[in-house]
């Protein structure tokens, strides 16, 4: 499975992991990505962390910028 990362400055990263399906918040922990600093799209929308991504999917992770 492709994951793209993105963060918050545009620059993107592409990553492979060994899995034909998952979920959302097991790959972010298996990532080593806080469910609190990122966003999951699958195909193009926001899914949330209980969601099934597959090899077929799109998936893009966004790390989100927290500050205060």
């Amino acid at each position: 499975m492709i994951i793209q990362i993105s963060d918050a400055m545009g620059d993107d990263e592409e990553k492979e992991i060994e899995s034909e399906k998952i979920t959302g918040g097991e790959l972010l922990k298996k990532l080593g990505i806080s469910t609190f600093e990122a966003t999951i799209m699958k195909n193009g929308n926001i899914v949330l962390e209980s969601e099934i991504l597959t090899s077929k999917d799109k998936i893009k992770i966004l790390k989100m910028i927290h500050g205060g």
